[in-house]
């Protein structure tokens, strides 16, 4: 098995606009400034079997797939046996070297099952152990004629509650900067007042927005924003929550009941499979109060693993 380093363009006619969209080549490049390198890397025998892409960070000597994006990982145009896996995976730590390969796989959802298996089992044989493992939710769109039936007794309730108020839903336009920046107000005054981190500053947002499918939402109270959504559409029939959340003051009326409820109907009318909501860890340490609240909307949830493979 050969690895062989080649350029953006290379990649893209070897590999194709593969998807989750986090792996396609303009993605990658709008946030290339983001680390010191960006390595294409192919990975073949007879022909192109597997490809991936790295971030360098020379001072801290790791390299990272995903370097900026939830997760990154092998990209492939059919699913290779364990065997070809395997010898891809010993290609890549020797390629590494001395530094560090941080290594995040896709969560089960977007089609990675077996495949996923075949990695984790590789690295392991191999003697390398997950440095941790995230709790990653997802929300069944066939279930939304339903709604109600999968919510807890306590998320019908809030729900029920929500409803009692005039919250207007609106669906932003996601070409014009200005209709972004309303969304972005709203998440930025969220993550603020929990102390939660904003890694998209308003301007990766926007840029982001021009290169893949993005939407943006807000709910509105008596002509004020109190709650906002970004979604990307990030695979064929997946939509993924990048950031929701409410403005201070309003979570009494259950604003966030509503918007999960308002957004789970938009993409089951819109054709979309599984709404991801993303993970509710850090680092593998759950959040308790953001996994009860997605399990009690009904969500389901995936392991998703994070390998630091170091020399």
């Amino acid at each position: 098995m050969i690895l062989k380093r080649v350029s953006a363009n290379e990649y893209s006619q070897l590999l194709g606009d593969c998807a989750p969209i986090y792996n396609n080549v303009k993605f990658v490049e709008l946030n290339a400034a983001k680390c010191d390198e960006v390595h294409y890397l192919s990975i073949c025998d007879t022909k192109p079997r597997l490809g991936i892409v790295l971030g360098v960070n020379h001072s801290e000597k790791i390299m990272c797939s995903p370097f900026s994006a939830p997760f990154g990982g092998f990209v492939y145009k059919v699913e290779p046996s364990i065997e070809v896996v395997e010898k891809a995976l010993e290609a890549l730590v020797d390629y590494v070297g001395q530094y560090t390969l941080r290594l995040t796989l896709p969560p089960d959802i977007y089609g990675y099952t077996s495949f996923n298996a075949k990695v984790v089992n590789s690295l392991m044989r191999m003697g390398h152990v997950p440095s941790w493992v995230d709790l990653n939710y997802h929300y069944d769109l066939s279930r939304v004629e339903h709604y109600e039936s999968f919510l807890s007794r306590n998320a019908r309730k809030n729900l029920n509650n929500s409803l009692k108020h005039d919250f207007v839903f609106e669906k932003l336009s996601s070409d014009d900067s200005a209709h972004i920046a309303r969304a972005y107000a709203v998440i930025k005054a969220n993550r603020e007042s929990h102390n939660y981190a904003l890694r998209m500053s308003l301007n990766d947002v926007v840029e982001t927005a021009q290169i893949l499918p993005a939407d943006f939402f807000v709910l509105s109270l008596n002509g004020e924003d109190v709650a906002a959504a970004q979604v990307f559409h990030v695979s064929e029939g997946i939509a993924q929550v990048i950031y929701w959340g409410d403005c201070p003051g309003y979570s009494a009326l259950r604003p966030m009941n509503f918007l999960a409820y308002k957004l789970c109907d938009h993409y089951h009318k819109n054709g979309v499979k599984t709404l991801d909501i993303g993970p509710s860890t850090q680092q593998g340490v759950p959040n308790y109060g953001l996994c009860e609240f997605k399990e009690n909307l009904g969500c389901e949830v995936s392991l998703k693993y994070i390998f630091e493979i170091k020399a």
